[in-house]
């Protein structure tokens, strides 16, 4: 063999191993599918200040407070700490809320435009998060004789996170936005009894973007099931 073709053949070989590392390496570092389902999962549940907190509360705030009518068309306004230390989760949470009532003829609430905002963090046996969340719902049934309240409108929550799964540990950004559509509560004792939504997940980890996308189902006695790639899992926000 000549010494052209021996250099030339060295080089072939080394960018093989070059290009077989690199892909190696994206293998590595792409988000995989447990990972999103861990942040989506702490996004939504109760304990760690997500989704179904914020529903629950805000619940137990126009079901509970006996002067609605008296803000018929008036912006109002409050805020309030939330704070879970139950080992191995831990949460605290910065939250403001203000909202516009609308009401017929007689005075009588019909729907409310509901805006929150929360600032804080949580930890969990999986994963640690410093983040921001934002919700613009709607919410109907606000009529006495209504059994249930109806919720549509936007979630998001985004942040920076620690995830470790099968003994590995990974930081990332994510801003996680959820469209919700029809979310039933039920007046009775503020859990989500039916509804869906579409979401987006995407964010950076180790410099590399990801995004995924799918649905949720919200089944009742707070199981969700959320659908990624597809592939569906069932989770438990109540927890």
């Amino acid at each position: 063999m000549t010494l052209s073709k021996s250099i030339f053949t060295a080089i072939a070989i080394f960018s093989l191993i070059s290009c077989t590392k690199e892909e190696d390496m994206e293998i590595k570092n792409e988000v995989s599918e447990e990972e999103v389902i861990v942040v989506i999962e702490s996004s939504l549940q109760k304990s760690t200040g997500g989704l179904n907190e914020m529903t629950n509360t805000f619940s137990k705030e126009l079901t509970t407070n006996i002067t609605l009518n008296e803000l018929c068309g008036n912006l109002y306004e409050n805020s309030y700490n939330y704070n879970y230390n139950e080992t191995p989760i831990l949460a605290d949470y910065d939250i403001d809320w203000s909202y516009m009532m609308a009401c017929n003829s007689f005075n009588v609430p019909q729907m409310v435009a509901f805006e929150a905002n929360s600032v804080g963090s949580y930890s969990t046996s999986r994963i640690n998060s410093n983040d921001i969340s934002i919700i613009d719902i709607d919410i109907s049934g606000l009529q006495p004789s209504a059994s249930t309240l109806l919720f549509s409108g936007i979630f998001n929550r985004e942040g920076t996170q620690s995830i470790t799964t099968n003994l590995k540990t990974r930081s990332l950004t994510s801003t996680f936005n959820v469209d919700l559509v029809d979310v039933v509560i039920d007046k009775s004792n503020y859990i989500i009894s039916s509804g869906s939504g579409t979401f987006i997940l995407s964010g950076l980890s180790q410099n590399i973007p990801f995004s995924f996308n799918g649905t949720i189902v919200f089944n009742g006695n707070g199981s969700v099931t959320l659908t990624v790639n597809e592939n569906d899992y069932e989770i438990n926000i109540n927890e």
